[in-house]
């Protein structure tokens, strides 16, 4: 027997079984892991696409003031396809504070519980599986030029040979499927950065190098801000010629004629039912200067190309960079020339700013904020941020866009 178990022992033609048998719990394990993290991985995936999307959902609600639990609950219903009941207490809502990169964030945290085939077989209980993600507002561009009109009609217009270098972004609210801005023609150039529409936008505008469609709303950014009431004032002071030296009040009439040169004294210009109307060849000066056209019936703005008009906005106080504000409902012509430039912002809710002919030089400092505007005729623009004489610009102001993103 002895010398049978020692021969036995000797004997390696078993070794490869042995060591088979031995290895076989290993390998059962490693596959047993290996499928249980590829479920792992897919309910994951699928858990954090669910807090993506109600992230997104949430912020977009904090965004319009809407139930921000209702608009999670309600993708979750959509995009949780794990097809797993969520945890009690789940899903959970966070409002991260505001930072200067983003606003109005909102966080969405998930968690799942469920059981894995073969690491059950050493566990107590099933894993717990979370997923974070939060969404906010953040800034996509400075704009300078805002269409507010959110009707299917293209709140911005380029057209015929403009020619457009507005130094920021251009953002149409326009709901238009194709033309949130529109185009007509081929021999214009508008060159901003970013071009962005509410609808759908061109495959390509000349002079654009980013176009951003379907773009979250820019709010009007003046929206209650200013009041262009003049009850109890008294409306008697006239500009009709000859009188060159003006100050601020209420006026009846606003007229430039002649050959004359104007110099408006800082403050603010009330035009009780008249409009801006510029004639003649001299010129019109003036800083610290708001225009305001109100009444029973608000006039506009007509300006001409032979006018050498230098206007800037007041760098403080209740009317801050604001140049021209107006409620008519119709056409605020602006033409200037090489000359000019208007130093502030234009403000015409429920008007149509328009800027053609030879407007060359004369846009360099301003923001435009207008329910339409238009860019058409012989139109020659450079929002270069600095006069015409070279001196800095010093009511400029522009405003940010946003976009919904996720942030983490």
């Amino acid at each position: 027997m002895i010398r049978f178990l020692r021969k036995l022992s000797q004997d390696k033609r078993g070794n490869a079984l042995i060591i088979a048998g031995a290895s076989l719990p290993l390998l059962v394990g490693a596959a047993g892991l290996g499928s249980d993290t590829v479920q792992w991985v897919l309910w994951k995936r699928e858990l954090q696409r669910a807090a993506d999307s109600g992230a997104l959902a949430g912020a977009y609600a904090e965004l319009q003031t809407a139930s921000v639990s209702d608009a999670v609950s309600a993708h979750l219903a959509d995009n949780n396809h794990t097809g797993i009941t969520l945890e009690a207490g789940y899903p959970q809502i966070g409002y991260p504070a505001d930072t200067g990169t983003y606003t109005k964030a909102v966080q969405v945290t998930l968690a799942i519980q469920k059981t894995l085939g073969f690491s059950s077989l050493f566990m107590s209980s099933a894993p717990t599986i979370t997923a974070t993600a939060t969404a906010a507002l953040v800034n996509t561009g400075s704009y300078c030029v805002v269409g507010l009109n959110s009707t299917t009609a293209s709140s911005i217009t380029i057209g015929g040979s403009a020619a457009v270098s507005m130094g920021c972004g251009a953002i149409s609210d326009s709901t238009s499927s194709t033309a949130s801005v529109g185009t007509n023609g081929s021999t214009y150039n508008f060159t901003a950065d970013p071009v962005a529409g509410v609808g759908g936008m061109p495959s390509s505008i000349n002079g654009a190098t980013e176009i951003q469609p379907h773009h979250v709303a820019l709010p009007d950014p003046y929206a209650g801000d200013y009041s262009t009431s003049i009850t109890g004032m008294t409306c008697n002071k006239q500009v009709n010629g000859g009188n060159t030296n003006l100050t601020p009040g209420c006026y009846k009439s606003f007229k430039f004629t002649g050959n004359t040169n104007y110099t408006l004294a800082a403050g603010v210009y009330y035009l009780d039912s008249t409009n801006f109307d510029v004639q003649g060849t001299g010129s019109i000066t003036g800083t610290g200067v708001t225009i305001i056209l109100t009444g029973a019936t608000p006039g506009s703005i007509t300006t001409n190309g032979n006018t050498t008009i230098k206007l800037s906005a007041p760098t403080s106080g209740s009317y801050e960079n604001m140049l021209f504000i107006g409620n008519a409902s119709g056409l605020q012509k602006i033409n200037g020339n090489n000359g000019s430039f208007y130093d502030g912002a234009m403000y015409f809710p429920n008007g149509t700013a328009q800027f053609l002919g030879s407007s060359a030089g004369m846009f360099n400092c301003a923001m435009v904020v207008a329910n339409f505007v238009d860019f058409s005729g012989n139109a020659s623009i450079q929002n270069s941020l600095t006069h015409p004489d070279g001196t800095a610009c010093l009511a400029d102001t522009q405003v940010q866009g946003k976009a919904v993103r996720l942030i983490a």
